[in-house]
């Protein structure tokens, strides 16, 4: 009976023993794996608009001298500077969106006056970009580069030019109100170059918006001479606006 009594109890605190190594070696399994799971990504939405995406570095904007200035950035790196007046220059790099530059808050049907002075490297558009409410409206008119896209309405001669009006509506967007759904008004001549005074006559694309483009033109929102580039763009800008 001793006999018997003593390999029981060897033969319980062998199971014992082995119970607690199984627990410390599938504690420690589980630890190595919940240190291979990858982490997440974050990945930045696709270009909507000059507005960038909600997960994207949210609006700077402000004033200098009396005059209104923005940018807006998504990805990369981009910063905007002052000269005197109207002047400005915006640096970027790698951007998947940014759209900068200085003007007025609110806008009007003003004849807007420019130079472009300096540009280098990419981009998909330079001219005057803004905003309406009641209705919500972003608007560009185009100068160098194109903004086209949605539908063709129809073309205006103005300052020398002749425009080509598109218009698109989108869906639960960025906007200057949040994300909301709006329409844009694009106007693209596209042939100005560097170095050269020009003038935007305003009224002349708002009166054939209001007219012609179904969603009629809401009150004033900022608008400025403006700079917008996508899809990794890198470049610069230095330009006077008054």
């Amino acid at each position: 009976m001793k006999s018997n009594t003593f390999l029981s109890e060897v033969a319980r605190r062998v199971t014992f023993c082995a119970t607690i190594m199984l627990v410390a070696t599938s504690s420690i399994l589980s630890g190595c794996n919940k240190r291979s799971v990858a982490e997440p990504q974050t990945t930045t939405g696709d270009r909507q608009s000059g507005f960038v995406q909600d997960n994207a570095k949210p609006e700077d904007q402000g004033t200098v001298n009396g005059w209104f200035w923005s940018l807006y950035r998504e990805g990369g790196s981009a910063s905007i500077t002052h000269g005197s007046g109207g002047n400005f220059a915006i640096s970027y790099s790698n951007v998947n969106d940014v759209v900068g530059g200085k003007g007025w808050n609110p806008g009007s049907a003003r004849t807007v006056g420019y130079n472009v002075g300096a540009l280098s490297g990419s981009y998909n558009f330079v001219g005057v970009y803004g905003w309406t409410t009641s209705p919500l409206i972003e608007y560009y008119v185009a100068e160098m580069g194109s903004v086209t896209g949605g539908t063709y309405i129809n073309s205006i001669s103005s300052d020398g030019h002749s425009y080509s009006f598109y218009k698109q509506q989108r869906v639960n967007a960025p906007s200057i109100i949040g994300t909301a759904t709006f329409w844009q008004y694009k106007d693209t001549w596209g042939g100005s170059s560097t170095g050269s005074n020009r003038s935007i006559n305003m009224a002349n694309h708002i009166n054939n918006w209001r007219s012609r483009g179904g969603q009629g033109f809401g009150s004033y929102n900022y608008q400025i001479l403006a700079l917008e580039a996508w899809g990794g763009k890198s470049g610069y800008i230095n330009a006077t606006v008054w």
